[in-house]
């Protein structure tokens, strides 16, 4: 297999990585211990007037980029590098599928979806806590909607041979969407385990603060602290940016101390001092939770909801999950604290969930199957 693997640059490399990087990391790491060959072919988004001006309108969808300005590289690299599997990473490169396809017709088309973005799209206009859910916003929105889904599942019908997702929720919206072929490559875990100093009733949070999902359940859950009772001294370090949304989100809740955004080397000190990490989603959003990956490597005790689980397999491990609501997820966040025991077995539980859970040559055989069985 000769593999190409288009990318936005933006989406490999960044200065502290968020979900995106990760899971475009992992999603070139299997293909390339898949292939006998990878290719990295890198598109950068369009900046011209007109497509700002169509953006701004909504006269189209997934108009990020400039297709036909990249066609003469494009076929350079597949006549050179006798590619023939290309792998477009994330949805947002949907619209090269039918230029691919008139260049190189034997080759395969698989898209590494980051997930539907659709589905985000939808809790914005009418979920609670949605950011466009009136007015000219909801009407825009519900538009553009419209557009993305038509998009999306036109090229699944008529350009993609396959698509790869990272759950089984997302390969029945796959299906619905019209994918011929889907397969699952779930979140791959890795050992990185810290020499932890938790601090009692110290718990953790990593993420997007703006990120509707992770807004959304961080609000609910500190608005069940103030309806439950809770231990003195209960403290929620949060980790992530932007850093107006998370200093206003400390001003409002008396428990939330606001650490910011910090590197890798920084976040693993801090994060040491955890007696529980929380992982709160409460509705089936974009993708798959990717911190939790980081939480289980590094050992910590980690309490998860089932949408907040989405993309994992480990196995038998008896990482504590519960039901996607705010009200259940403070009463066991707060049973784990209050028990030594109970805590110790979810940090056991993380570190069963890693030796439990696909590695890459598993999930590049995964892969290497699935692609050969496609007609």
């Amino acid at each position: 297999m000769n593999a190409l693997f288009l990318h936005d640059p933006a989406d490999l490399s960044a200065g502290i990585p968020g979900g995106v990087q990760l899971c475009s990391r992992e999603f070139l790491a299997i293909v390339q211990a898949a292939a006998d060959s990878t290719r990295l072919h890198p598109v950068s988004p369009a900046r011209g007037l007109g497509f700002r001006i169509r953006r701004r309108l909504h006269l189209g969808s997934y108009l990020g980029y400039d297709v036909p300005a990249h066609a003469a590289a494009l076929a350079a690299v597949i006549r050179e590098h006798a590619i023939d599997h290309v792998f477009i990473n994330r949805a947002e490169l949907l619209r090269f599928a039918p230029l691919l396809r008139q260049l190189a017709p034997a080759a395969k088309l698989i898209l590494m979806s980051h997930g539907n973005q659709t589905g985000d799209d939808l809790y914005e206009v009418t979920g609670p806590g949605g950011r466009r859910t009136g007015g000219w916003h909801r009407l825009t929105a519900t538009w553009q909607m419209g557009l993305d889904l038509r998009t999306e599942s036109w090229h699944r019908r008529h350009g993609l041979d396959a698509v790869c997702v990272m759950s089984e929720e997302e390969r029945t919206l796959e299906r619905w969407l019209g994918a011929g072929c889907t397969i699952v490559l779930p979140r791959r875990l890795e050992a990185a385990p810290l020499t932890r100093t938790p601090v009692a009733n110290r718990i953790g949070y990593v993420g997007t603060l703006d990120h509707t999902p992770n807004r959304v359940a961080l609000e609910a859950v500190c608005r069940e602290f103030a309806r439950q009772p809770r231990p003195a001294g209960l403290e929620l370090r949060v980790c992530g940016g932007p850093t107006p949304v998370g200093e206003d989100f400390a001003a409002r809740h008396p428990l939330v101390h606001y650490l910011g955004r910090l590197d890798d080397q920084a976040l693993r000190s801090e994060a040491a001092t955890w007696s529980l990490m929380l992982n709160p989603l409460f509705w089936l959003s974009r993708g798959a939770s990717m911190k939790l990956a980081t939480a289980l490597g590094w050992g910590l005790p980690v309490l998860t909801t089932r949408a907040g689980a989405r993309g994992y397999e480990w196995g038998a491990a008896a990482v504590p999950v519960c039901a996607d609501d705010p009200r259940r997820f403070v009463q066991d966040l707060l049973a784990l604290l209050a028990s030594p025991t109970a805590l110790a077995a979810a940090a056991a539980a993380s570190e069963a969930a890693v030796r439990a859970a696909p590695d890459l040559t598993t999930l590049a055989g995964r892969l290497r199957q699935a692609l050969q069985e496609i007609n």
